[in-house]
């Protein structure tokens, strides 16, 4: 359903496309509201033009100068740390020395990496963090006496973004440290965003893991028909509250327990309860009344032959539960967007920054050098990590 929906919207963003192109009395009445249409991207201006602050805020240029370079000199180092082992892979197996390279990228495809409703909390995400990096962009240009033409919101293939135009003049004719704090000031965004995410992100788990409870969603019949749980007739899939008596909230308790008996012959009572379903593959609904079934469990078999996971209870406060997944994601995307805006591919910010302290000390065909080679090898990864998932 989500794969059809999201090849409707780019069949229909492609239409708009070339009506856009070909109906020209439409296309400039469009373009009269600030709404420009190109290949599978629709923009459109929300705010028009805003003038520089009369005077600077000294300590906010200072501030956002000193933790924007310090930032994106981190992520860079960091983009590099995660990538050369990989590259070096790359070359031993041109060279026939390795078979297969390891790839620490996963390319953001909705319907193929990205699925269910995991893509609406990405989008989401994506929106938050777009929004919040052209945000600090403008807030910093207009800090350092940059124009900022007009900003908007934006549409590229299903991904929603936003935008600042910033008046080439002003830019250009601003110094190089400025230059700098506008470019990394949406870096900087990113990353401050994803640390406070991190925080809340921890703070609700603590809240969410007391409703844990394990899950025997499936019996193992790997194990053959002699399987304990097989033999007992588990019904799945089940909750586990205990077994005689000891309490089993969590993996790791049953793992204690099962362990402590591995080598010795039990007969186990497992106090359970059949449920429904799952609501977005982990909270329980439709939860029975607890049952008790009778495991016996030979010396000779250490696994019981349950295959289980963790679940929620139906009593998690499920606004906390989707809150959570709504952080989770914008924190991913938050950080993702981070370390890849600061590494120097050309079109990034790290990129852009990279080329502009490169320039000036005369070494603009170095610069060009290094993006180009970062970028080949990203781009490789990428199909790599890609190819993994057709």
């Amino acid at each position: 359903m989500v794969l059809e929906s999201l090849i409707t919207l780019l069949v229909i963003e492609f239409l708009l496309y070339l009506i856009y192109n070909y109906w020209g009395g439409l296309s400039s009445k469009l373009k009269g509201r600030g709404i420009t249409v190109s290949a599978f991207t629709i923009t459109f201006d929300v705010g028009k033009s805003m003038k520089p602050r009369a005077k600077r805020s000294e300590v906010l240029s200072k501030a956002l100068g000193i933790s924007g370079v310090i930032n994106v000199a981190l992520l860079m180092l960091i983009f590099y740390w995660i990538i050369i082992p990989s590259a070096i892979d790359i070359v031993r197996t041109l060279l026939g020395v390795r078979e297969a390279v390891s790839t620490p990228f996963v390319p953001v495809v909705p319907g193929v990496t990205i699925k269910g409703s995991n893509v609406l909390y990405f989008l989401v995400g994506v929106s938050i963090a777009v929004v919040a990096h052209e945000f600090f962009h403008a807030l910093t240009a207009l800090n350092e006496g940059i124009k900022v033409e007009s900003w908007g919101l934006g549409l590229f293939l299903i991904f929603p973004f936003a935008y600042v135009k910033i008046d080439d003049r002003d830019y250009s004719k601003s110094s190089l440290s400025s230059r700098v704090k506008v470019l990394s000031a949406g870096v900087l965004s990113n990353t401050a965003l994803a640390l406070i995410l991190l925080a809340s992100i921890s703070s609700i788990s603590t809240v969410i893991e007391q409703h844990s409870m394990v899950v025997i969603y499936e019996l193992d019949r790997s194990l053959g028909p002699e399987a304990p749980a097989v033999v007992a007739g588990v019904p799945t899939p089940s909750v586990l509250y205990d077994i005689n008596g000891t309490k089993i909230g969590s993996l790791s308790d049953l793992r204690n327990y099962l362990t402590s008996i591995a080598d010795k012959p039990a007969t186990l009572v497992l106090n359970i309860s059949k449920f429904k379903s799952l609501v977005d593959d982990v909270v329980i609904e439709g939860l029975q009344r607890p049952e008790l079934i009778e495991v016996v469990k030979p010396s000779n078999m250490s696994r019981l032959g349950i295959l289980v996971v963790e679940a929620l209870s139906p009593s998690t406060p499920l606004h906390l539960y989707y809150l959570n997944r709504v952080f989770y994601w914008t924190y991913v995307v938050n950080i993702s967007l981070a370390v890849f805006n600061a590494a120097p591919l050309i079109i990034t910010d790290g990129g852009k920054i990279l080329q502009e302290v490169l320039n000036r000390y005369g070494l603009k065909k170095l610069g060009y050098v290094v993006q180009w080679v970062t970028i080949v090898i990203t781009v490789s990864l990428l199909v790599i990590g890609l190819l993994r998932f057709i």
